[in-house]
């Protein structure tokens, strides 16, 4: 169990004036993460970032398919030659995974192959690969399904004002700034340093990034044409849901426009913005 003191990789600073709790975290989900909460005693705020702690960590350990012993890896290790049953936290995943699927006409694939390939069988909640070089890979999911399960922590905590930050990459404002009308955020050209290319003011909103960087290019992939997504550009995805948001962001910089046409009057609802670097 997480401890809610000062560590090299995570800690919980309380700040009596404005009442402002920040919890970090080094590296989780690949990144860094960052939570700031408000109005709450030291003894309450710490109760609220271990629980933050141990959902975040819980996740991390089931969705990671580097390390060899979660469960999505587990799950490729087997599935191709049995079927696998599932936590009931991981059917619900790949359940939605199968609806964004259809929902952003296949573009949205955490198989990067042939969402066809797999196979869930409703009646015992298990999973079967028909393709022999099958394997999940949720990254362009699980930081958006994270972000909803720490709301709903918050929420349940009586929390009503927030900022939630997966390395600026995944984002959630709860309610706005204790100072202001909404949450604020710059997006910053990772070509240039110190530009900013956009801004956005959140209120109770989620607000997901993706694009290449310098460091960081070619990870999207079309999963129909498996052609790397080489271009400088990033797409910014607004909404009301975090897994939303993150699923069209990665789905918006891997479709073609024809396919960007059908996703956006699907989801009307949605603010995109694509930028060009």
């Amino acid at each position: 169990m997480f401890q809610p003191s000062h560590n090299e990789t995570f800690y919980l600073r309380h700040y009596e004036s404005p009442r402002m709790s920040h919890g970090f975290m080094d590296r989780i989900m690949g990144t860094r993460f960052d939570l700031l909460f408000f109005d709450k005693i030291p003894a309450v705020s710490a109760s609220i970032w271990r629980m933050v702690l141990e959902e975040l960590s819980r996740l991390h350990g089931m969705l990671n398919r580097f390390d060899p012993m979660s469960e999505v890896s587990l799950v490729n290790q087997k599935a191709c030659r049995e079927s696998v049953k599932v936590s009931n936290t991981l059917w619900d995943i790949l359940v939605a995974c199968g609806d964004y699927h259809r929902k952003t006409v296949g573009v949205f694939d955490i198989t990067k192959r042939d969402f066809s390939a797999l196979h869930l069988s409703w009646e015992d909640r298990s999973v079967f690969f028909t393709d022999p070089d099958f394997t999940l890979d949720l990254g362009g999911f699980a930081k958006g399904f994270a972000l909803s399960r720490i709301l709903r922590i918050l929420l349940a905590e009586g929390v009503r004002t927030a900022f939630v930050d997966f390395g600026n990459s995944a984002i959630y404002g709860l309610r706005h700034h204790p100072y202001g009308n909404s949450w604020k955020v710059s997006i910053s050209n990772p070509y240039r340093k110190g530009e900013i290319v956009e801004e956005f003011a959140l209120v109770d909103g989620a607000l997901s990034t993706s694009g290449n960087t310098p460091e960081y290019s070619e990870h999207i992939v079309h999963p129909r044409l498996g052609e790397k997504i080489t271009c400088r550009k990033m797409v910014c995805v607004e909404s009301g849901d975090t897994v939303e948001a993150e699923v069209l962001s990665t789905s918006m910089m891997a479709a073609a426009p024809d396919q960007r046409e059908k996703i956006i009057q699907s989801f009307p609802h949605v603010r995109f913005k694509e930028i060009k670097l």
